[in-house]
């Protein structure tokens, strides 16, 4: 003992010695080393029962044959007694050596797991035959299975999808752990996949894992972070910021941001119009009735020019924007289809039936800005106004 105490512990370790009597309880213990000699009374499997399996259990003996059928099972080293003396520094280094080892690993995987099973990222690891062969707790909350379900497991099992259906699908997971391991590098991939949750849209990084050599690539691993929500926020806010909320037209903000980027140097046409009485209709019935008439009327917009720009230019004014070179003599018999549909829906409710849609039409070859063909557009509702009962006119170059 005097030869061990003289041993320096190994960095970030520290080590006591102590003494039992047979008649004394070995306290459990990681990293527990009990040193026997063959003179004291050998009860190997109590001894192991009392220490815990994570204990070591090391014999000083020159006759390991006279116990070692009963003892092998629970015994981790067996020490030479004769010499002893001249190996005890030398053996005690490297059991000191092996448990540092041992803790460092311990210490590793439980740094590892504290971390990953922390994170709300998905994250897995994979062999190169595309076996799951670690994952956090955030992929088995994603596809609702036990890790002891998940780990071995392949994707096509553990997402639940026959590969004939995955292969006739959308979904590129597999193929991108192909991408990467050619790429042999870190990888960035937009994926979607069908959880417990639903569809997700993932942003996916991979990268390969190489073996000891540098060089040889034994498997995969993978983050994917759900942006499923984060990407119906973006959607909602790009679609809030193009259309109206009521109609679900394009907003006149929008639109002229639209016009600018779109439609230089076109020959279009634009169609102005308005819903006569309709302020007399919000004032007598109220909004709820109002915010109806309106969105009808953008119903009717959409089913008559589908191909066309539809816009709510603000209250009960509209406009649509044609920019396929169409004859006026096909503009108009569009417009006045609309007149007709709109007055027919709307007659279904008494309330609404004195309303109608006044309409101005102007057509530029291209030259003029979208705002000047606007602003003729509306100089030619003015005209159809003065006549009211759903009329419509063409800017002819003086009103």
């Amino acid at each position: 003992m005097r030869v061990w105490k003289a041993v320096e512990p190994q960095p970030r370790f520290e080590h006591a010695f102590h003494v039992f009597s047979k008649s004394m309880r070995i306290p459990r213990g990681r990293n527990n080393v009990v040193i026997l000699d063959d003179k004291a009374p050998l009860q190997i499997a109590l001894l192991r029962q009392d220490v815990g399996p994570e204990a070591k259990i090391i014999i000083a003996s020159d006759h390991p044959e006279t116990f070692l059928a009963e003892a092998a099972p629970y015994v981790d080293d067996i020490w030479p007694l004769a010499t002893l003396a001249q190996m005890a520094a030398f053996k005690f280094q490297k059991l000191l050596e092996q448990l540092k080892y041992e803790k460092d690993a311990w210490l590793t995987d439980t740094y590892l797991e504290q971390t990953i099973n922390m994170l709300p990222d998905m994250i897995w690891f994979k062999d190169l035959k595309g076996l799951h062969l670690h994952v956090n707790d955030a992929f088995c909350t994603a596809v609702n299975k036990q890790k002891s379900d998940v780990e071995g497991r392949d994707h096509y099992y553990i997402w639940d999808i026959p590969r004939e259906v995955y292969e006739r699908s959308d979904y590129v997971c597999v193929e991108t752990e192909d991408d990467v391991i050619k790429a042999r590098k870190m990888c960035l991939f937009d994926e979607e996949v069908m959880s417990a949750q639903g569809l997700r849209k993932l942003k996916t990084y991979k990268t390969p894992i190489f073996d000891e050599d540098g060089k040889s690539i034994i498997g995969t691993v993978g983050i994917a972070r759900d942006v499923t929500q984060m990407s119906e926020y973006k959607d909602t806010i790009n679609r809030l910021t193009r259309e109206d909320t009521l109609t679900g037209l394009m907003n006149r903000e929008y639109f002229h941001v639209y016009a600018a980027k779109e439609c230089q140097n076109k020959a279009l046409t634009f169609v102005s119009l308005d819903l006569e009485r309709f302020k007399e209709l919000n004032e007598r019935y109220g909004h709820e009735l109002g915010d109806a008439v309106l969105k009808i009327t953008a119903e009717e917009l959409q089913a008559v020019f589908p191909d066309d720009v539809s816009v709510r230019m603000g209250g009960d004014e509209f406009g649509i924007l044609i920019a396929d070179g169409r004859p006026m003599d096909e503009v108009c018999a569009m417009v006045r289809r609309f007149q007709i549909q709109l007055r027919v829906m709307l007659r279904m409710d008494e309330r609404m039936k004195r309303i109608s849609a006044n309409v101005g039409i102007a057509h530029s070859t291209g030259d003029g800005t979208v705002d000047d063909l606007i602003i003729k557009s509306s100089l030619a509702l003015a005209e159809a106004e003065k006549h009211g009962g759903g009329k419509y006119t063409i800017y002819r170059g003086r009103i």
